[in-house]
């Protein structure tokens, strides 16, 4: 495990600033599509490498709404991941869904 100190230019202020207002929001397409934008815009500014991205507070700050939308548990992402095998063998899958 290392270190690394991640610089407040132009890019990573405003992709703080949305990472900060996107915790209210409900709407999962449009938390993930500024989510990309932010990512891009990060790299491009910081050159940042995948590692440095995934470990990013920013992309942490929107994983953890995201987690938070899906009500996200242990069960519920194995019983996800077992319905993604279901589903792409072509099996019908019943899941619960949990209203905001």
């Amino acid at each position: 495990m290392s270190n690394r100190t991640f610089h407040a230019d132009n890019a990573t202020q405003q992709a703080a600033r949305n990472a900060a207002a996107v915790q209210n929001a409900v709407n999962l397409r449009a938390i993930v599509a500024r989510l990309l934008e932010d990512i891009d815009s990060m790299r491009q500014s910081a050159g940042l490498d995948g590692n440095e991205v995934n470990n990013h507070p920013i992309v942490l700050a929107y994983v953890s709404k995201l987690n938070s939308l899906c009500r996200m548990t242990s069960e519920r992402e194995m019983a996800a991941l077992q319905a993604i095998d279901q589903l792409a063998r072509g099996e019908d899958v019943e899941c619960e869904v949990i209203r905001l």
